[in-house]
């Protein structure tokens, strides 16, 4: 079925085709009026010849004319009510070799120009999604450890964030640790000026990782999923057979299975947008090391005790192993000596 628009091309493509007689309407009418004889009409129908001649002339005339109003703005009365859709006009302008161009032109739009570009600029750039990470070095003492880490805790609080991981070791020789704050992202850059006070700052880097294809791509995903996962549910109400209501319904839970999974990358990638991290290293520089060895007399004393500790402890050393060696030999000895008691008798039966 032709649709308003492709009918109304057409009227104007027949328009612009047809070739305009030059003496105009008063040439039409002649060859439609009827033959006159001394001055009588004779009677009769008109030829086909005529009437198709007639009718042509007339339907150019008609085309022509609406190609007219349309070009210079208006439109005939019975062709105003099929208006062309989506806010496009078609228009058509006669050129001088007798062909048409086709042109379109929006509808008028209610913005000024630039207007609407302007705010469309303005809200993408509202609606990107920012990741604001960052790593704050600070230097303190061991004593005041654990009351900056209240005042990094009571800080982020104020700014309706909060603490959500941290390592801290306040004993033993590497005091210090890590806090990870996690504070609204519009509060981001004034929660770090004010932790930047608490401590002295040996170092703060920053970063900003723009997320917005990830989440669109995610978003379009979605989409996908819910409309193949309605697609499947149609299936399922048309299955007939039990083996293909368990297939359709294995379809249907992998379908959800993956929507759920989006879902959550989509939440954790909003909470990492809404609110800001970041890391705090709290370096406690390490204590000085104090030799423990006494100068002077002390010293002396020292040397004397620790020689003694180690004689004895040589002389121990030595006398473990004269012990050794005479038990050795007594066991020997002993060994020896039942030997002989035993074969004695015999060798004196034998000698006497």
């Amino acid at each position: 079925m032709i649709t308003d628009d492709e009918f109304e091309g057409l009227f104007h493509e027949a328009g612009g085709d047809f070739a305009v007689p030059a003496r105009g309407p008063d040439e039409i009418l002649a060859a439609a009026a009827p033959p006159v004889r001394d001055g009588s009409v004779v009677p009769g129908r008109f030829r086909p010849r005529q009437l198709a001649l007639a009718g042509t002339s007339a339907a150019a005339v008609v085309a022509l004319t609406v190609a007219l109003l349309t070009s210079s703005g208006g439109s005939p009365a019975p062709l105003a009510a099929s208006a062309p859709r989506h806010g496009i006009a078609n228009t058509s302008t006669a050129s001088t070799s007798g062909t048409n161009n086709y042109a379109y032109k929006a509808m008028a739009s209610p913005f000024p120009p630039g207007a609407k570009k302007a705010a469309s600029q303005a809200a993408n750039a509202a609606a990107r999604d920012i990741i604001a990470t960052g790593t704050l070095k600070l230097g303190l003492s061991r004593a005041r450890l654990r009351g900056d880490v209240a005042r990094l805790e009571a800080l982020a609080a104020s700014f309706g964030g909060y603490v959500s991981a941290a390592d801290i070791v306040e004993t033993g020789s590497r005091p210090g640790g890590t806090i990870v704050v996690k504070v609204p992202a519009g509060s981001f850059s004034s929660f770090i000026s004010k932790a930047e006070k608490i401590a002295r700052v040996r170092s703060l880097t920053t970063s900003d990782t723009d997320v917005t294809g990830e989440v669109v791509d995610l978003g379009a995903q979605l989409t996908a999923l819910d409309d193949e996962r309605s697609q499947l549910e149609v299936l399922l109400g048309r299955a007939g057979k039990i083996s293909e209501l368990l297939s359709v319904e294995n379809e249907i839970e992998s379908v959800q299975s993956q929507i759920q999974q989006i879902q959550g990358e989509q939440r954790t990638i909003a909470t990492q947008v809404d609110y800001s991290a970041l890391t705090v290293d709290l370096l406690v520089p390490k204590a000085p090391h104090v030799s423990s060895s006494p100068n002077g007399f002390g010293h002396a004393l020292h040397e004397a005790v620790s020689s003694f500790v180690n004689g004895v402890k040589a002389l121990v050393a030595h006398l473990g192993d004269v012990v050794f060696g005479v038990l050795s030999f007594v066991v020997v000895a002993l060994i020896l000596f039942g030997l002989w008691r035993s074969i004695w008798p015999w060798v004196r039966r034998r000698i006497a």
